[in-house]
């Protein structure tokens, strides 16, 4: 759901041209780049394949350099989403290199709400997951595990985030 807030977030600043940089496969990437894919498919946003671009998690370094080739694409994105606030600093890093601005010449968002976020300038929208509410559901659950042996079921269980609008996207069209 933290994607298709996102997505939907900077669509209604006028964004079409959404780059989404992820984290390495695992369970938690797929599930974002799905929410990613399916907003952009309900909001009749076509998203080029080159837009979607796997990078690391937490490395400014990976996220810079992939910031730098979508940029030097014919048709660039007006946004960029990274897999986290760590990542974006490096796509700042590497946009203010190449002489260009957040948000005035292309606009970016993370993903966490890590407390270094807000208090950069400018201030990164992002989606700040309560990483305390997560923490708790996961104990209860191990403790179910624990008491319920070998007839416990895992469930999926969804802590929804918070949308921190920021000053890192800036309204087009």
């Amino acid at each position: 759901q933290g994607m298709r807030d996102l997505v939907s977030h900077v669509y209604s600043l006028g964004h079409r041209r959404i780059a989404f940089i992820h984290g390495e496969l695992t369970a938690v990437t797929r599930d974002r780049i799905t929410g990613f894919q399916r907003q952009c498919l309900e909001l009749g946003i076509d998203i080029p394949k080159e837009y979607i671009v796997e990078g690391r998690y937490h490395s400014p370094d990976v996220s810079g350099e992939l910031t730098r080739q979508l940029m030097a694409l014919p048709n660039p994105p007006t946004c960029i989403l990274y897999p986290d606030d760590i990542s974006y600093i490096g796509g700042f890093n590497a946009l203010e290199r190449m002489r260009l601005s957040v948000p005035a010449d292309v606009s970016a968002v993370g993903y966490d709400g890590a407390n270094l976020s807000q208090v950069i300038t400018p201030r990164l929208t992002t989606l700040r997951q309560d990483t305390e509410a997560m923490g708790e559901r996961s104990a209860e659950e191990l403790a179910r595990a624990v008491e319920e042996g070998i007839s416990y079921v895992p469930q999926t269980i969804v802590i929804p985030g918070t949308l921190l609008p920021g000053e890192t996207v800036k309204r087009i069209g």
